[in-house]
């Protein structure tokens, strides 16, 4: 069998795409949003694409014009990032997430065979550096052996420890039991992307379990954690004030708020990974630990601070 030969340069009156794709039929964009999330309303992102659609909307109307779905491509979801961003003053994460949901529907309206503009796939949502703060060992020890709290209380702190000693999501942290025990680790299969992880029992950690009678205290509602934690945070005294720089609209305010404001059930991740890095263990090693399968992934939480990476940094020749 002759082999075919790669005739790169030679011209061609092939075209890339079929003239069945070229000539496809355009449909309004909202109308075709509309359509789609009526038909799945019963999913519980409903209110989500809902919420996204109305968006685009205002956005149509502050321009003065509608869009059909071959007319939403990557310049136009630029435009609606910009306007979302600068005349809504949105989160980048809320923007984000709208993002993902339009580029969804515009996928959604070429499967049912509406033409749209393929560049939309370019389309991104440039992240920005959220200040998510971590605590220190010294800081987790200060909030385990402090006595000033009540029964229920200090279950939610203990709890909050066990987060931070294991690395895992508040969805997994609070519902380990003894089962999950196997010699000197914690076994866990997470809830969220059923990742195995492995974590060594520290000391803290022995002592809870010990001081439920093996288990731990029974898990709150998240929203409720997260009242209830910073409310025990500011009693144990993490009352220092966090001081940022944060992009509202496309204007760099200063942020000002006390510590425990900005403490959650997801700090207690953020804190077994950041001590970890701060104790020189390699990312790998933290993964198996936190469950994360790549190192984009887990780069999210690790928290170290600027000023701690500039002490780091401090001991180099070339800046010493």
């Amino acid at each position: 069998m002759e082999a075919l030969q790669l005739e790169f340069y030679k011209d061609s009156n092939m075209q890339l795409q079929s003239d069945y794709y070229r000539n496809l039929p355009i449909c309004n964009f909202i109308q075709f949003g509309v359509l789609f999330i009526n038909l799945k309303k019963k999913g519980k992102h409903f209110a989500a694409f809902r919420n996204m659609l109305e968006h685009f909307v205002n956005y149509q109307e502050y321009l003065g014009r509608s869009f059909s779905t071959k007319e939403v491509g990557k310049e136009e979801i630029d435009g609606f990032v910009e306007y979302l961003h600068v005349e809504k003053c949105l989160k980048i994460s809320t923007i984000q997430a709208m993002v993902i949901k339009l580029k969804y529907l515009l996928g959604k309206a070429y499967l049912n065979g509406w033409a749209v503009d393929d560049s939309y796939t370019d389309a991104k949502v440039h992240e920005s550096i959220s200040t998510q703060i971590y605590l220190k060992e010294k800081e987790v020890a200060r909030l385990y052996y402090y006595k000033g709290l009540t029964k229920k209380e200090e279950e939610i702190r203990d709890l909050f420890i066990v987060g931070c000693m294991t690395g895992q999501r508040y969805s997994d942290y609070s519902r380990l039991s003894k089962d999950n025990i196997v010699g000197d680790n914690i076994h866990v299969l997470q809830k969220k992307t059923r990742n195995k992880a492995v974590v060594p029992m520290t000391d803290y950690v022995r002592e809870i379990f010990n001081k439920y009678g093996g288990n731990l205290p029974p898990a709150r509602c998240i929203q409720y954690f997260n009242k209830a934690i910073k409310v025990i945070c500011k009693k144990a005294g993490l009352t220092d004030l966090v001081i940022y720089e944060e992009d509202r609209g496309g204007d760099i305010v200063m942020i000002k708020k006390p510590q425990y404001e900005m403490i959650s059930s997801h700090t207690a991740r953020r804190t077994f990974a950041t001590n970890m890095v701060r104790n020189n263990v390699s990312t790998s090693k933290i993964r198996k630990c936190t469950g994360h399968k790549s190192s984009a992934c887990f780069d999210r939480y690790d928290r170290m601070t600027l000023e701690d990476n500039a002490r780091a940094l401090a001991g180099n020749g070339y800046l010493s």
